[in-house]
């Protein structure tokens, strides 16, 4: 698979290929941006995004990994690629907390980060390739430190400054803002070749940058207004075929950051006041000379769990996010007919190796147990290393739920931990007919941000979503469900 993607280099893009025996690289000498596709223990083929700045630039580059990813993701979003997770790459030779070594880019919300060996794989590899040299043709035009002429970086070391009395004062004067998030450790520096301030927090949480040209960029990629729905606690994005949210809490913060009294948190068209664009796991945005990244659960589980909120408080918003079914469901759906379909359409899931039934029904709902070996991203707070794939195998139990009614805290049973330790487990998958309820929903986020566990879900509308993608699967259930007529 490897050699073929290869083939598909175009050498008068100007790509430079390095190839070892499972890994594939893709990128121009002079960006800080590189494509890696590596092969699995599953035959797939991991695919992502790397950022790594130039050697040119001296000093700690922790600036350059934050900003040039935040184009790379917005640039994806804006062109209806992929909604993207950024994945720290912590720096080996310090122990500063909040510096990178790094950073990877993983399309989490795309056709895939896990490309299938055949020829449906091939073609997604050679349309991000596509999609890369588009980039590399607009940053090269839009800014100059993506391709920064020799003559423009300094060699002097005050490229990267952290000692001066004017950025010493902008940043004392960013963390007054922050208030109780800033702290003692946060770094900042001044750029003079790039012309910009950054700051971070130890966390990672916050990052900003005070820069004319990069709000500018940002601009161009922005979301559209029309994309916003108001929820409870935030707001949801639909576009692009994308679903991402972004809380209130996050916007509360930028209104800070932004010196303002609550100006993107009290609108009721935040991308309207500023240049909001969600990520996976964060949200960018941007307004006069400032940007900043916010961390934040922004992606499909945000979005998921805003979502309950919005179905239990309205039923005309039901009508507008969720479309009539184009599927119907028996009044009373088989418990192991249920397990069964869940077990065929997690086969045709990307980096699952193996499938396997555990134990019978044990419960009148057809509650079952089934144990997957299953590549999967990076949980929340997990640590990647410089070298190694920001993806790992893991041996993940899925429990089905034949229901009519939400699936609550209580139905998971006396304790989710109590089951990954007796099948020796590092995840937790709930498949219910019917929807995950709010409550379950933050069960499960809370285990993923308390341990090294990956947990997920899939309602009605996932499991329909995947039926149309396998219809060689949907006929084998039409005792249960069917197309609408």
């Amino acid at each position: 698979m490897l050699d073929k993607i290869r083939e598909l280099v175009d050498d008068e893009a100007g790509f430079e290929v390095q190839k070892t025996s499972k890994r594939l690289r893709v990128g121009l000498p002079c960006s800080p941006l590189s494509l890696i596709f590596e092969e699995t223990p599953s035959d797939d083929v991991f695919m992502a995004l790397q950022c790594s700045a130039l050697r040119s630039f001296n000093g700690d580059r922790t600036d350059l990994h934050d900003v040039c990813s935040w184009l790379a993701a917005s640039f994806l979003r804006w062109l209806g690629v992929a909604s993207t997770a950024l994945i720290d790459v912590e720096h080996p030779a310090t122990m500063i907390p909040a510096e990178l070594s790094g950073r990877f880019l993983i399309p989490a919300q795309s056709e895939g980060y896990l490309l299938a060996p055949d020829d449906v794989g091939l073609g997604l590899a050679g349309d991000m390739i596509g999609y890369l040299a588009m980039l590399e043709h607009i940053a090269h035009t839009q800014t100059t430190f993506w391709h920064p002429e020799s003559e423009s970086v300094p060699e002097s070391t005050h490229d990267y400054d952290t000692g001066r009395s004017e950025v010493d004062d902008w940043a004392r004067g960013l963390a007054s803002l922050l208030g109780d998030r800033a702290s003692p450790e946060d770094i900042h520096t001044q750029r003079p070749s790039t012309g910009w301030f950054y700051y971070r927090t130890t966390d990672g949480a916050i990052a900003v940058v005070d820069s004319e040209e990069l709000v500018d960029f940002l601009e161009l990629l922005r979301t559209d207004p029309d994309e916003e729905i108001a929820g409870i606690n935030g707001f949801l994005y639909t576009g692009k075929g994308f679903d991402n949210f972004i809380p209130r809490d996050a916007l509360k913060i930028a209104d800070r950051i932004f010196g303002q009294d609550g100006a993107l948190a009290t609108s009721g068209r935040p991308a309207a006041e500023a240049t909001v664009i969600p990520l996976e796991n964060g949200v960018i945005l941007a307004k006069d000379y400032r940007a900043v990244l916010l961390r934040h659960d922004t992606g499909v589980a945000g979005f998921t769990r805003e979502r309950s909120f919005v179905l239990e408080r309205n039923r005309l918003e039901q009508e507008r996010l969720f479309p009539p079914s184009e599927f119907t469901w028996t009044d009373e759906v088989d418990g192991g007919r249920f397990e069964r379909l869940i077990y065929d359409l997690v086969e045709c899931e990307p980096g699952v190796r193996e499938v396997r039934a555990i134990g019978s029904s044990r419960e009148g709902d057809g509650g079952r147990d089934l144990v997957v070996s299953w590549i999967t991203p990076p949980v929340p707070g997990e640590a990647v290393t410089t070298g190694a794939i920001p993806a790992r195998e893991r041996r993940v139990i899925i429990q089905c739920k034949a229901r009519k009614r939400s699936v609550g805290r209580s139905d998971l049973g006396g304790g989710i931990l109590d089951t990954l330790f007796m099948y020796h487990a590092e995840g937790y998958f709930l498949a219910t007919s019917s929807q995950p309820a709010v409550a379950a929903i933050d069960l499960l986020e809370e285990i993923r941000r308390r341990g090294d566990y990956f947990t997920g879900w899939w309602g009605r509308a996932e499991i329909e979503q995947r039926l149309r993608r396998n219809p060689q699967v949907l006929k084998r259930y039409a005792d249960i469900v069917c197309p609408t007529q």
